[in-house]
């Protein structure tokens, strides 16, 4: 029953992002620490990010994309995104994101 109302929570809470930079999900929020602690290292970032895909535990991103998602834990560094459409989602790097803005033309 927990894990209903949880569930229940998550997608109350589900917004839009656009991402900001090019940008990557992962599996899990600890393949996502990984490659940002190297992240300031392009040539190490992009080699282990390159082999993290490879083995499909992890996607790439591109600027400008929107996602649907809800903050993925209490620290506020990570969002779970496209969860409903490609579950269980992907975990990325909440900074590379914005929320996205409700269209004027409606």
């Amino acid at each position: 029953m927990d894990t209903m109302i949880l569930a229940v929570l998550v997608s109350a809470s589900s917004m839009f992002y656009e991402a900001q930079v090019p940008s990557f999900g992962c599996n899990s929020g600890a393949e996502v620490a990984k490659l940002q602690s190297v992240r300031s290292d392009a040539q190490v970032f992009q080699k282990l990010l390159a082999e993290h895909v490879l083995y499909g535990q992890c996607v790439t991103i591109p600027q400008g994309a929107v996602v649907e998602g809800s903050i993925a834990d209490t620290g506020r560094s990570t969002l779970l995104i496209n969860a409903k459409s490609d579950p269980p989602g992907y975990v990325v790097p909440l900074r590379d994101f914005e929320p996205k803005k409700p269209d004027a033309r409606r």
